[in-house]
């Protein structure tokens, strides 16, 4: 057995390396779409690998890990702002110093009013605000999340927020399971900014992790039922995936839950199987997990740098080829990545949990 570095402990290696994994597929269609318009041919001659699955693949995720984290703290008011506090220094440092590349050329032209919807994160934005650092719109609904979990963390009421945030969800997008009146809009008048980040089918997400964490928790499956779940909620998952242009559209509303439980199972058997010491990985792939953030944050950086500087000089979008652009567009949002979060993001971390 592996010893674990301290700054990894307690951490689901196979997990850290999934939610790599699925930055890595973001990144990979963010970079490579838009250079498909330069030189000859696509890059990697038209190879993709899919962007959105790996974004619903996100919320399931944060469901798992912010239960799990936290799971202890419910009924415990005194713990809530430690907890809120942890989360805010999670989503924004990184993303304020992933925006300096974007503003330094843009901020001329942005209104005062622009600046603060995209400091802020504000989930009372409306669908289709326009952000400038493209993943930004998913932390929107990650403070959406961490926001409302705080309440839930209540004593009390924690439970009936949770219940009332579910029923509202199932109002909004299944109002004939709830009651034959229509969506919920039409009874409860809120800001669309809200409904949007607050009553998505994406929160849905939200709970099927939280409900694979609760499993995790209370429940340790043998490997002989583990192994045999994994590989069928896998085939599940690549089913309903390939209904999706194989991960490169949204589903509709109506099987967004079926593939969010996919992706929960999934979640679920890796970690119990990692638990159970039935999945050895070694600590160091940890780094991933430590990278995955960064990586989804800041790969647009190099891509946008060299879009500034083919609009000063026009012909530098020939200097090679596409597939030579793509790839030196992801070594330098890798290199990127592990500068910001080896000298800014870990050290910010380490300094936030010593504060509370």
């Amino acid at each position: 057995m592996t010893s674990r570095p301290p700054d990894y402990k307690g951490k689901l290696i196979s997990l850290e390396i999934a939610r790599f994994i699925a930055a890595f597929c973001v990144a990979t269609d963010h970079i490579a779409s838009p250079l498909q318009s330069l030189g000859e041919g696509k890059p990697l001659y038209g190879f993709n690998l899919p962007p959105i699955s790996s974004v619903l693949f996100f919320f399931v995720l944060s469901g798992f890990v912010i239960f799990t984290a936290h799971r202890e703290d419910f009924g415990q008011i005194r713990r809530v702002p430690r907890y809120l506090w942890l989360r805010v220094c999670r989503i924004y440092p990184l993303y304020w110093i992933s925006l300096v590349p974007m503003l330094y050329f843009l901020w001329v032209g942005c209104s005062h009013d622009y600046l603060v919807q995209i400091f802020n994160l504000s989930p009372l934005t409306p669908f289709g605000f326009r952000e400038i650092n493209p993943p930004a719109w998913t932390l929107r609904f990650e403070l959406s999340f961490y926001f409302i979990f705080a309440a839930m963390l209540l004593p009390y009421v924690g439970r009936a927020v949770m219940a009332l945030w579910l029923l509202f969800i199932v109002w909004q997008w299944y109002p004939y399971l709830v009651l034959p009146l229509g969506s919920m809009e039409k009874h409860i008048h809120m800001p669309p900014g809200l409904v949007w980040h607050w009553f998505n089918s994406h929160d849905i997400l939200f709970f099927c992790g939280m409900g694979a964490a609760a499993l995790y928790a209370r429940i340790q499956p043998p490997a002989r039922v583990l192994w045999p779940l994994l590989a069928a909620s896998s085939v599940a998952l690549v089913l309903f995936v390939r209904l999706d242009q194989w991960g490169f559209a949204y589903p509709p509303a109506s099987r967004e839950p079926f593939t969010g439980l996919s992706f929960a199972a999934v979640i679920f058997t890796l970690a119990a199987l990692e638990r159970g010491g039935h999945l050895r990985l070694h600590r160091r792939w940890a780094v991933l997990g430590a990278m995955s953030y960064p990586f989804y944050l800041l790969h647009p950086a190099p891509l946008f740098l060299f879009n500034v500087y083919v609009y000063f000089h026009p012909s530098a979008k020939h200097i090679a080829s596409p597939t030579v652009l793509f790839l030196g567009a992801m070594t330098a949002g890798l290199l990127l990545t592990a500068l910001v979060t080896f000298l800014y993001d870990r050290p910010i971390q380490r300094v936030a949990r010593r504060l509370v």
